[in-house]
């Protein structure tokens, strides 16, 4: 599958990253449930350089989905208001409207979304340890600041992220080149703690 990626760079140094690593699926196990684990960019002291890190779930978190599901319901509830009743003698329902099988769709995958993160954060409950960094196992890493990576914007010029190069002094930044990978996503397994579980085979 080819796949686009962006590139972090620093601004003072040859550093040079991918984030390709934050691709495909991984998950806890929690007795016979998978969960889903979220992962983003970050720095691991340990590694000395930029890789993937667990990001733990929290109550801003599942507070933050569950505005958003509220938001859409709402809209979704808006939309329905405004559609004129059916007459009596016209047996058919009426067409649903672009608009409004948008919105049922999206209530349905925040939902979804707000039921995953729950359990989630249920799983993960009597946790101990920090993130992870997921190369290496260590806790002395952290994630990157919030940004976002326009795959689809290729002449854009290098943003900043917001993290200064530790140990560099220079900024990290990110840029979309249209540089694209061919790659396998795989599944990955992992213990309530962060750890990858040997021997559990991949599903695709």
């Amino acid at each position: 599958m080819s796949m686009p990626v962006a590139t972090y760079r620093c601004t003072a140094c040859d550093l040079s990253h991918w984030d390709s690593g934050t691709w495909g699926y991984r998950y806890y196990l929690y007795g016979a449930l998978k969960v889903p684990m979220r992962v983003a960019m970050g720095w691991c002291h340990a590694c000395n350089d930029l890789g993937t890190v667990e990001v733990l779930p929290d109550a801003e978190g599942e507070l933050k989905r569950q505005k958003m599901l509220e938001t859409l319901k709402a809209e979704l509830s808006e939309v329905l208001a405004a559609i004129p009743p059916r007459k009596f003698w016209w047996p058919f329902q009426a067409r649903k409207s672009s608009e409004q099988a948008n919105l049922e769709s999206s209530v349905e995958s925040a939902a979804k979304a707000l039921a995953e993160y729950r359990q989630t954060r249920k799983a993960l409950s009597a946790r101990i340890s920090r993130p992870r960094c997921l190369r290496c196992g260590s806790e002395d890493c952290l994630r990157l600041p919030p940004h976002e990576a326009n795959y689809y914007d290729t002449e854009s010029l290098p943003e900043p992220v917001g993290f200064e190069h530790p140990g560099c002094g220079g900024q990290l930044t990110i840029t979309c080149d249209g540089t694209r990978l061919n790659v396998l996503l795989t599944d990955k397994a992992y213990d309530l703690e962060g750890l990858l579980v040997a021997g559990v085979a991949p599903t695709f």
